[in-house]
């Protein structure tokens, strides 16, 4: 976990937000963990979320201090760069529109350079 994470590809850099409250996380969809982290995953797709080949995946610490951020393959076990492939351009989409949603709710903040 760190305290600034880059999604791979990507030029933006996100922390948690100070302004994070628990019911935000639990709002957006985040699952608490049985060691107390909380862990969000979304699928990226077109048509239909079920065959979908990327997905988001995001962990907050208990502490609501740090997180990890990666796009993943469809099992979640591979890295995959979604922003160097044009034919993913709606995925790329997709993924701003989850992140600025997590940016209006307070539970992420992009750090300026």
């Amino acid at each position: 976990m760190a305290n600034i994470v880059v999604i791979n590809g990507d030029k933006r850099k996100f922390t948690v937000s100070p302004d994070l409250k628990l019911y935000a996380l639990i709002d957006a969809g985040f699952v608490k963990t049985a060691k107390g982290n909380f862990n969000y995953e979304h699928p990226l797709y077109n048509d239909s979320p079920y065959n979908a080949p990327t997905k988001l995946k995001m962990t907050i610490n208990k502490d609501l201090s740090h997180l990890t951020m990666v796009v993943t393959d469809r099992n979640g076990l591979q890295k995959v760069n979604i922003f160097k492939n044009k034919q993913l351009a709606a995925t790329v989409e997709l993924l701003n529109y989850i992140l600025k949603d997590l940016e209006e709710r307070k539970i992420l903040l992009k750090v300026k350079d």
